[in-house]
């Protein structure tokens, strides 16, 4: 094993156990400091750094803190001045803290959203923001997904998602500045050489609710 992380700071959130411990265990066998995250457990929180440490190098830093990510904006300040107090300065963040939660369409509530809203992508987003200022250059972020986002669940019903990416709309006319973003992101276009248009995304829309779309599956 190559000590390729030498004098890095890592932060991993969700690190007591699981994945999180196994990458956070992983970094530190590679050199880096490490802070982890838990939501509740302090004497298995303990148990993760010792782990943790047993593979560390022996001037790296290994931490925790204790931090909800339902509570997205609070949990997000408290380990970044952590981080800030231990390492000074960040260069691996690993968005790994997530709520687990197998809800299925008919339970779904505005309390439970709300819960795995905060919990799954508010809180990775406000915590690489409160991140910014401790950052190092060439940095790294790294968010741990799930396959759930693309499971087929509950009920017979093909799922697509369009992402058509500039559009001449009224909006986009009325938008200021609009003609020099146009020049110079009109490469990025499905088409290639022009803003799109909206009948181009309505094809798009009619083809994917066609039976002929269903190779696409």
């Amino acid at each position: 094993m190559t000590l390729s992380l030498v004098n890095k700071n890592s932060i991993v959130t969700g690190g007591s156990r699981g994945i999180g411990l196994a990458i956070a265990q992983e970094l530190a066998r590679r050199g880096a400091s490490v802070l982890i995250t838990y939501v509740s457990s302090k004497p298995r929180a303990d148990k993760a750094v010792s782990e943790i440490q047993s593979v560390a190098q022996k001037e790296a830093k290994v931490a925790a803190i204790q931090a909800d990510s339902a509570n997205s904006a609070e949990a997000a300040h408290l380990i970044v001045a952590e981080a800030h107090k231990i390492f000074g300065f960040i260069d691996i963040i690993v968005n790994n803290a997530a709520d687990g939660s197998d809800i299925n369409l008919a339970a779904v509530t505005t309390d439970n959203f709300d819960h795995l809203f905060h919990a799954n992508v508010l809180f990775p987003l406000l915590f690489v923001r409160e991140s910014r200022q401790l950052l190092r250059k060439k940095a790294r972020i790294v968010n741990i997904s799930s396959t759930s986002a693309r499971r087929r669940r509950e009920f017979e019903a093909t799922v697509n998602a369009v992402n058509p990416g500039p559009v001449r709309t009224d909006m986009w006319n009325n938008t200021p500045g609009h003609d020099e973003v146009e020049r110079a992101i009109h490469t990025a276009t499905a088409t290639g050489d022009r803003i799109g248009n909206p009948s181009d995304i309505a094809d798009i829309v009619a083809f994917l609710c066609e039976e002929q779309s269903r190779c696409l599956e």
